[in-house]
């Protein structure tokens, strides 16, 4: 990319930054996604309970479950005091798609329409720890919640067990 100015007042520099971020910002995911490897996630610029997910070459934002931040150490969402999160500046989109996900014999069914400002979770059907977010190509993107805390599918976060009420472990055990 070339930028030609032929005066300069200051908000040319402007203009020559904002061009190079926003090309550097699109770099940062594979043009493709890999199956057989982890999906690439980064912290979201701007909102420490929002994520970027990269989706074939596309940033996509996500966001937390309430009361947690991303941790981008540990590629999740985690307590605020392990989060770690330093904001700076950033993006969002909607994508329609239909994905059926199938793991340990179950299938995760992700929504055709994806809202960043509503994003879907899904119980992980073995392992109460764990559950799903939905990308925006309908992709269940396996988490993690944070050691001690179980999915609490009616309040959309990980919770203390108790709360949860989750039964997973118990069904598999059987």
């Amino acid at each position: 990319m070339q930028v030609t100015v032929s005066s300069f007042d200051g908000r040319a520099g402007v203009l020559v930054l904002l061009l190079s971020s926003s090309v550097l910002a699109s770099d940062r995911c594979p043009p493709r996604d890999d199956p057989e490897a982890p999906p690439v996630l980064f912290p979201h610029p701007t909102d420490c309970d929002k994520f970027i997910i990269c989706s074939n070459g596309r940033e996509v934002t996500s966001k937390c479950p309430p009361g947690l931040l991303w941790n981008d150490r540990l590629k999740r969402c985690d307590y605020p005091s392990e989060s770690q999160c330093v904001p700076e500046g950033g993006t969002e989109g909607t994508t329609t798609v239909e994905t059926t996900m199938v793991q340990d014999g179950l299938a995760y069914d992700c929504p055709p329409v994806y809202d960043p400002d509503c994003m879907v979770y899904i119980p992980h059907g073995t392992d109460c720890t764990k559950y799903f977010i939905c990308d925006p190509y309908g992709v269940p993107l396996q988490q993690n919640c944070p050691h001690g805390l179980h999915w609490n599918q009616a309040v959309s976060y990980c919770d203390f067990p108790e709360l949860a009420q989750c039964t997973a472990e118990e069904e598999e055990q059987r």
